[in-house]
């Protein structure tokens, strides 16, 4: 049973192990988030403090460490395929990676450019499976996702967490990218559904819409245990959600390095970190 609901790095650190919160965002990107926090004096206990304070370490910095480990060039090029001329080829990318099928070079497309590890979608992301495949169909490009869960013993095998006799609850989250003319039609109908929180990004943030608490974290996940606190251990902190907008976006660029320059591949990638929000 998982001790959190996010993947653990870093445990073993002799501050580092009290550790019980951190933001959805690098919650495929454990290694990332560890090494961009590494030194920071404390880390969150309990409840998630004001990031403002503490500085993220630079991120090409962490790269020669993220990079160990990670597939090659022909592993990516199989998996993302050796030429990519449309957005159907990107979404079919993305699609190919909630369902886990073989693609037409053979593998499996077992990580996205934002996940470090290679084992393919999380057990809790069939839940909303379909969603998500709807989803990356019709351009919305999905890289972190939580479904809905109120009440789940904590030992359940797609979402508990946390110590036997507890129960988890989370709300449904949703991370992509998009055009700007879809997110535009979002921003419009967010004062239908007053329930929902929404927070849209660019790439160089001349784009930079929210209808929350610009600085008030909002906890997304939390968890009811026998004799302790409610336990708060993913959050979603604006703060820190602009900190990650640069990493997010780099990703795609290093998907596009795996093209040799000038080809339409990597033109296409590059010129689609341009149109597209966050």
């Amino acid at each position: 049973m998982r001790a959190l609901p996010w993947r653990l790095f870093g445990e073993n650190h002799p501050v580092r192990c009290k550790e019980d919160v951190r933001p959805i965002f690098w919650s495929m990107r454990p290694k990332s988030y560890v090494f961009r926090t590494r030194e920071w004096d404390e880390f969150p206990n309990g409840r998630w403090g004001n990031s403002s304070s503490p500085a993220f370490n630079d991120l090409k910095d962490y790269y020669l460490f993220y990079l160990k480990g990670q597939p090659t060039r022909d592993e990516q090029l199989r998996m993302y395929g050796e030429r990519l001329e449309t957005l159907a080829d990107i979404q079919k990318v993305f699609v190919n990676f909630i369902t886990q099928n073989i693609n037409e070079n053979g593998v499996k497309v077992s990580q996205l450019p934002w996940n470090e590890q290679h084992d393919g979608i999380r057990a809790e992301t069939s839940l909303i499976k379909d969603q998500l495949l709807w989803c990356n169909s019709n351009g919305f490009l999905t890289i972190n996702s939580q479904p809905s869960i109120n009440g789940a013993p904590s030992t359940d095998p797609f979402v508990g967490w946390g110590k036997p006799g507890g129960y988890c609850y989370q709300k449904a989250y949703l991370e992509f990218f998009t055009s700007q003319a879809n997110a535009e039609v979002l921003w419009n109908l967010l004062p239908s559904y007053s329930r929902l929180n929404c927070h849209i990004v660019n790439h160089d943030a001349t784009i930079d819409w929210t209808n929350t608490e610009t600085t008030m974290p909002i906890a997304v996940t939390w968890g009811v245990f026998p004799g302790s606190e409610i336990a708060q251990p993913t959050v979603v902190d604006p703060l820190s959600f602009r900190v990650w907008k640069d990493e997010a976006f780099s990703a795609w660029l290093n998907w596009s390095s795996i093209y040799a320059e000038g080809t339409s591949s990597r033109c296409l990638l590059e010129k689609f970190i341009m149109s597209i929000v966050w």
